[in-house]
C-alpha cells in the first residue's frame, strides 16, 4: 500500500482539476470514474472534503472512522495519517477538496474568540445553504490566474467564515492548529522519516517556516535534515539486511527508487556495498 502525502499527490493527476492551488492551499475539484479504495495518506495541510456525489470511508491510525456522502462535509487536520476508500454511486465520483497551510488557519483563528479544549481531530461540518452556493460560485468562475496567491487566500477564508459550526470549528482548529505550533522536531522525524514527506512538508508539519526548521534541527543535530533522513535510512536498511533480505527489496523498502543509488549511499555510511556485508556477515 503507498503512502500519499496531501495536497502534493493530488497536483497533475488523473480526474483532478486545480481550481486554485499554489503548494499547501488549494481548492481542487476531483472527479472518478471507477472506485478508489485503501489508499493511505498523510495530510499535511488542513483538508475539507466535501461530496457531490459517492460516498468516502476515512479510517485513522487511532482507531476512529467516519462515513460521508452525497451533501456531506469532513474537516481533517494537518498532520491526519489515514486511510480512505472512495467510492462512486452509479455515477461518478464528485468531491471538492480544499487545503488550508498553517498561515491561513491562524489568520482564521485571528479573527475568532474561544477557548483551547480538546476536541476530535476530525469532524463533520453541517453544509448549510452558504457553503452550497460557494461551491455553485466556484464551478461558474473561470479563474485566469489559478496561481494566485492573494485571489486564493480570500477564497479560503470566505469558506471558512461561512460555516456555521463555529464551536466545533474554532475548538478543532484550536486542538490541531495551536496545539501543533512548534511541534517537536524529534517526535515528528521519528515517525515519519521512513516516508516519502519532502523537508518543507516536516516544516510545514512542525509549525515552523522552512528556514527555521533547517536551523533549528541543525543546531541541535550538527547536520541537515535531509542528511540525518538518509542516515537513519540507511541504518535501518542495514538492519533489514542482517536479517537476510535481499538488495533491492530493501532498498524500495527504505524509499529508494534507484538501487544504485541505495548501494552508493549504503556504501558511504558502511565502508562496503549491502552485497558485500551480507558476504562477510552470513
Amino acid at each position: 500500500m503507498s503512502l500519499y502525502t496531501l495536497p502534493k499527490a493530488l497536483y497533475g493527476l488523473y480526474g483532478i482539476k486545480e481550481i486554485l492551488s499554489l503548494e499547501n492551499n488549494a481548492i481542487l475539484y476531483k472527479k472518478l470514474n471507477q472506485d478508489l479504495v485503501n489508499n493511505e495518506k498523510l495530510i499535511t495541510a488542513h483538508s475539507m472534503v466535501y461530496i457531490i456525489n459517492g460516498t468516502v470511508h476515512i479510517n485513522t491510525y487511532e482507531g476512529e472512522e467516519f462515513v460521508v456522502s452525497n451533501g456531506e462535509m469532513l474537516f481533517m487536520p494537518r498532520d491526519s495519517y489515514v486511510i480512505s476508500d472512495f467510492l462512486k454511486h452509479g455515477q461518478n465520483m464528485e468531491v471538492y477538496l480544499l487545503f488550508f497551510d498553517h498561515d491561513i488557519m491562524l489568520k482564521f483563528l485571528e479573527t475568532v474568540e474561544t477557548s483551547i479544549e480538546k476536541q476530535s481531530s476530525i469532524c463533520r461540518l453541517e453544509v448549510n445553504q452558504n457553503i452550497q452556493q460557494y461551491f455553485k460560485n466556484i464551478e461558474a468562475m473561470d479563474f485566469t490566474t489559478p496561481h494566485n496567491k492573494q485571489l486564493l487566500e480570500s477564497k479560503l477564508l470566505e469558506f471558512l467564515h461561512l460555516l456555521t459550526q463555529k464551536d466545533t470549528i474554532k475548538l478543532t482548529l484550536n486542538t490541531s492548529e495551536r496545539g501543533k505550533q512548534k511541534r517537536e522536531i524529534d517526535e515528528l522525524m521519528l515517525k515519519h522519516y521512513d516516508k516519502d514527506i519532502s523537508i518543507a512538508e516536516f516544516a510545514t508539519l512542525s509549525g515552523r517556516s522552512l528556514s527555521t526548521f533547517n536551523r533549528e534541527f541543525k543546531q541541535k543535530h550538527a547536520i541537515s535534515p535531509k542528511k540525518w533522513i538518509i542516515k537513519r535510512k540507511i541504518e535501518q536498511a542495514h538492519s533489514l539486511l542482517t536479517k537476510g533480505m535481499n538488495v533491492t527489496d530493501v532498498a524500495f523498502e527504505i524509499g529508494y527508487m534507484n538501487v544504485s543509488n541505495f548501494i552508493k549511499a549504503y556504501k558511504e555510511r558502511y565502508g562496503q556495498t549491502p552485497k558485500a556485508m551480507q558476504k562477510n556477515n552470513p
